[in-house]
C-alpha cells in the first residue's frame, strides 16, 4: 500500500536541506566576484556550439555570468525552485540538478545558436520538472507543489521562446525539455510505495 507524503515530513525536509541551494549559489557567486573584482568582466566559461574550445563550458557554464544582475535574477529562481522541490527529495533535486547542469551544457554545445552561459538552463530544467511530476505522481505533495508553480511562474514558459533580444533562449527550452524528462524519469506511480529520501 502506498504511503502518502505527509506535508510536516515535507516542512521537515525544507528545514533539513533550507542551506543546500545557497551553499550551490555561492560557487557562482565566487565566480562572478573573482570574475568582477579581479578580471574586469573578463572570466567568462562559455559554451561554444560545436567547438573543441567550448567542451568545458558544457561543464562550467552554468556557473559563469554576464554580471551581477544577470547571476541574481538565475539566483532567486534557482533558490526558490530547488526549495520546493526539496520539499519533496533531495534525490530527485539532485537528479533534476545534474540533468540540467550536465544534460542543458550538452545539448547547447550539440544544439546552441551561439556562445551561451548562465544558470538559467538548470533553472528552467527545476521549473520543467516542477510542472510536470505532480500530474505523474497524482499525490497531494507533488500536487500542490505543480499548482503552485503553475499558477505563480507560469510566465517562465515565454523564456523557451526568442522574444528577447540577446538571451539564450534555446539554453531555457532545452532545460525545460530536459526537466519534464527528469519527472518522466523519477516520478514514484500512484500505486507505488513511497519511500523518503
Amino acid at each position: 500500500m502506498a504511503t502518502e507524503v505527509r506535508s510536516d515530513g515535507s516542512l521537515q525536509r525544507l528545514k533539513e536541506n533550507f542551506f543546500l541551494p545557497l551553499q550551490l549559489l555561492a560557487i557562482p557567486w565566487a565566480v562572478e566576484i573573482i570574475d568582477q573584482f579581479l578580471f574586469k568582466g573578463n572570466l567568462k566559461f562559455v559554451v561554444i556550439p560545436r567547438s573543441i574550445a567550448g567542451i568545458p563550458g558544457i561543464f562550467l557554464s552554468a556557473i559563469s555570468h554576464a554580471d551581477f544582475a544577470h547571476l541574481i535574477g538565475n539566483s532567486i529562481g534557482f533558490a526558490i525552485f530547488s526549495w520546493i522541490i526539496l520539499t519533496k527529495s533531495r534525490k530527485d533535486f539532485w537528479t533534476t540538478l545534474m540533468i540540467g547542469w550536465l544534460g542543458g551544457g550538452l545539448a547547447c554545445w550539440l544544439f546552441g545558436l551561439s556562445p551561451a552561459h548562465g544558470l538559467s538552463g538548470v533553472v528552467y530544467t527545476l521549473f520543467g520538472y516542477l510542472l510536470l511530476i505532480g500530474w505523474l505522481e497524482k499525490r497531494f505533495i507533488p500536487l500542490l507543489m505543480s499548482v503552485f508553480v503553475l499558477l505563480n511562474y507560469s510566465y517562465f514558459i515565454w523564456g523557451t521562446l526568442p522574444t528577447q533580444p540577446g538571451v539564450a533562449w534555446w539554453g531555457h527550452l532545452y532545460g525545460f525539455l530536459l526537466g519534464m524528462f527528469a519527472a518522466y524519469g523519477v516520478y514514484r506511480e500512484p500505486g507505488q510505495a513511497y519511500i523518503q529520501d
